[in-house]
């Protein structure tokens, strides 16, 4: 009898060499590579005519500050500073409102209290007493002799 062969399956004790070999090769290419690019190529090869460093295109910032003379200004670009800034201004006019209001309800206070006098109880009543006459002035005393 012929013996039927069976495809052969990797042992479990083989599958690990084939991710370690490619690992090992990227491995010494990235160290190669890094080697490589660590000496300094250009001092041995020139690839040609190098680029200057050249001035952007355009009107400078200090040119135009210049020229409309704000010299001083501050450029304005921060937004949570702005957020803050417009924050703080609410908050000093509620502020104020409330200041006005509470000096608007105190006026008004003012100006109930002194309508209403308080009740006194009443007195019993005590025979009327003549009216006292009013002091006399007395003269004045004339000066003393000069001798």
């Amino acid at each position: 009898m012929a013996r039927v062969s069976q495809p052969t399956q990797p042992r479990p004790q083989q599958i690990w060499k084939g991710p370690l070999i490619a690992g090992v090769c990227f491995g010494l290419a990235y160290g190669v590579s890094q080697r490589l690019l660590s000496f300094n190529v250009t001092e041995l090869i020139r690839f040609g005519p190098g680029f200057d460093v050249q001035v952007f295109p355009g009107t400078s910032m200090e040119s135009l500050k210049l020229r409309f003379g704000d010299a001083q200004g501050e450029i304005r670009g921060d937004l949570e500073l702005q957020e803050l800034e417009r924050q703080q201004e609410l908050e000093a006019k509620q502020r104020a409102e409330a200041a006005k209001q509470a000096e608007a309800e105190l006026e008004r206070a003012n100006q109930i209290e002194p309508l209403r006098e308080p009740e006194l109880p009443a007195a019993p009543s005590a025979p009327a007493a003549e009216p006292a006459a009013p002091p006399q002035p007395t003269p004045p005393q004339p000066p003393a002799p000069q001798l």
